[in-house]
């Protein structure tokens, strides 16, 4: 799209207002090569130059020119970009097209404190001593308020004293807080109460590098966790990211069989901002685990402790510990107009990891999530969610995917009406084991609601199909040591329907759900191949 400029100066014609007088010198375009010069000259001729650009006027005129160009160019083509910026210069009244262009002197930033300069200058892409770009000076401004520590970035132009081909950009920035404290509980059926504390500093000393430190526990697992990010290691928006991290359980969830573990791990990735919504990451992971089981250990379980890692067996109990270096990949997309209740765009996250070989285990696992929301005629909105897990190990050092690598099906993050972490294999004990293989896909409807609401409050049916599969060669009975198959069929994905509800409390998302499963084995004689039907589901404080 062109760039518009109006020139106008101090009219001399008396006119009935109270307003500055100003009238409209030409209309100077800097065309693109895609809009026609045809196109640019009747968008902008037969623009009544003797009307004042006073306040009035001067909107209309404006607005004139705004709808001549809606109508005659491509309105896919940077419709919200286009601006209008009016420059007084002395002259006489004439319009016109041409070919004249205005030059930026100088990017000043106004109402920042606690912002280094450089750390706004770096998201800026219009350069001094360049043309005006409206193109670029609103990329600007979105790149600027997706700055966690910037509320709003709003850009003004002041005319040049004696150089009226010459104007100074003004950036106003009005500041978010940077540093976050929060303490809290969060309830799901799976993990039962558990409680964290976690700080932030997304702005650290000025510098825009993020500095993040959280602890948390429950009645199965404790853990903590800090992280040190620098977005601009490199000129071209090349960011890196040191983590640490340790954790320990004593079940995986509350449904599982006991099974303890100790893991330390250390993390070191680049990020690479591949387009404005767009960035890849690439690292290293060094992780070092214990895991190990009790005397009411499932064979599963056991089987994994006794033949992978340095295991040690002391009588009924078991343990092993090993080592492992992690190539990660990551993709993230994400289009969404806002992070919180969305309702138009689409969001993809991508990861993989893979041990380095020779470690003591060797495995893959590669995780994708889809989230695509479009709104629909009558302030309906409406979402699919897909998340697809898959991994398993490589070699012969290795048997199978560790047990606390698997993933989980059933209830609101994947197939609600079911219990939660209930669907998929099951150990000898009759336990969720979980599984190598995760589908699932949810599809939602949201209602519209008042717009006081519509910030708090989501409401809406939905559908769900999913379940977890094991393809790896794990063995898996029935009481009458009859061999169970967990592999993927498209007739063992459950499906459920229902009605949901969204709240954002001060504690975090409040989330209530009433299912009814559609193809449950709720009266399956077989207890290994038997559903867990909940149809009220209640999840609290889950963090976003």
């Amino acid at each position: 799209m062109a760039n518009i400029a109006a020139f106008a100066q101090l009219s001399e014609k008396p006119y009935p207002t109270k307003f500055p007088q100003y009238s409209m010198r030409c209309i100077c375009l800097q065309n693109d090569p895609v809009t026609s010069q045809a196109i640019l000259v009747e968008c902008t001729t037969c623009v009544d130059t003797e009307w004042p650009l006073s306040h009035k006027g001067g909107q209309a005129v404006l607005q004139t020119l705004k709808d001549r160009f809606r109508r005659l160019c491509d309105p896919m083509r940077h419709l919200s970009l286009l601006a209008f910026l009016i420059i007084l210069m002395p002259s006489l009244l004439q319009a016109q097209v041409g070919d004249g262009r205005i030059y930026v002197r100088r990017i000043v930033f106004v109402g920042t404190d606690r912002i280094n300069d450089n750390v706004l200058r770096r998201e800026v892409s219009q350069l001094e001593g360049t043309h005006i770009n409206t193109v670029a000076l609103e990329q600007s401004r979105l790149r600027l308020e997706r700055l966690p520590y910037v509320e709003r970035a709003k850009i003004t132009q002041r005319p040049v004293k004696d150089a009226p081909d010459q104007v100074d950009v003004l950036i106003t920035i009005t500041e978010a807080p940077a540093r976050q404290y929060r303490v809290g509980g969060a309830y799901s059926e799976s993990l039962r109460i558990s409680g964290y504390g976690y700080f932030i500093n997304e702005n650290l000393f000025g510098t825009g590098q993020r500095f993040f430190a959280r602890v948390e526990a429950s009645e199965f697992h404790t853990a903590a966790q800090l992280s040190h990010t620098d977005p601009y290691v490199r000129p071209n928006r090349v960011s890196r990211t040191i983590g640490l991290s340790s954790r320990r359980f004593d079940q995986l969830t509350a449904d599982t069989t006991e099974l303890e573990g100790d893991l330390v791990r250390a993390r070191l990735e680049y990020g690479y901002q591949v387009a404005e919504r767009q960035a890849i990451r690439l690292g290293l992971a060094l992780q070092d685990a214990e895991l190990s089981t009790g005397l009411l250990a499932s064979s599963q379980l056991e089987n994994w402790v006794r033949n992978n890692g340095n295991p040690t067996v002391q009588g009924n109990e078991s343990s092993t510990d090993y080592f492992t270096a992690e190539f990660l990949f990551g993709w993230h997309h994400d289009t969404r107009d806002k992070k919180v209740f969305p309702s138009t765009g689409v969001e993809q996250l991508l990861s993989l990891k893979i041990t380095v070989p020779g470690s003591e285990v060797e495995f893959y696992a590669i995780d994708y999530e889809l989230s695509k929301y479009w709104p629909l005629n009558g302030g309906w909105t409406a979402k699919i969610g897909s998340k697809l897990g898959f991994g398993a190990k490589y070699g012969s050092k290795t048997s199978s995917l560790a047990p606390n690598l698997n993933w989980f099906a059933g209830g609101p993050n994947s197939v609600r009406g079911y219990r939660e972490n209930r669907l998929g294999p099951k150990d000898s004990l009759g336990n969720p084991y979980g599984g190598n293989l995760f589908v699932s896909t949810q599809f939602e409807l949201m209602m519209p609601l008042p717009e006081k609401w519509q910030k708090h409050i989501r409401i809406g049916f939905f559908y769900d199909i999913g379940n977890v599969f094991s393809t790896e060669n794990i063995s898996f009975l029935d009481d009458d040591g009859q061999s169970l198959d967990y592999r993927f069929r498209i007739s063992e994905l459950r499906q459920s329907m229902g009605i949901a509800a969204q709240i954002l409390i001060p504690l975090g998302l409040f989330r209530l759900s009433y299912g009814v499963p559609l193809n449950a084995e709720h009266d399956n004689p077989n207890r290994f191949l038997r559903d867990d039907i909940e149809r009220i589901q209640i999840a609290i404080g889950v963090d976003f």
